[in-house]
């Protein structure tokens, strides 16, 4: 058996990533954000911000991604 050179293990990282990025395309980031302060009394919110991966990411990671794993393939 074979070892997988960095190349193709880079390229296969990317495809994954790439092929998530398709199905998931909305990262939910929470984070509480400071409302008021009066002196030493203090008011926070939690808040949701949604952040889009848009689809040509995706296809563009995944791209790269095969690229690097046929150039591995190659080299290797």
């Amino acid at each position: 058996m074979g070892s997988i050179n960095k190349l193709m293990m880079a390229g296969i990282v990317l495809i994954v990533l790439g092929i998530a990025g398709l199905v998931i395309n909305v990262i939910p980031v929470h984070h509480q954000e400071q409302e008021a302060k009066i002196g030493s009394l203090t008011i926070n919110a939690d808040k949701e911000t949604d952040y889009v991966i848009p689809p040509y990411v995706g296809i563009l990671a995944i791209v790269a991604g095969a690229g690097l794993a046929v150039l591995g393939a190659r080299r290797g």
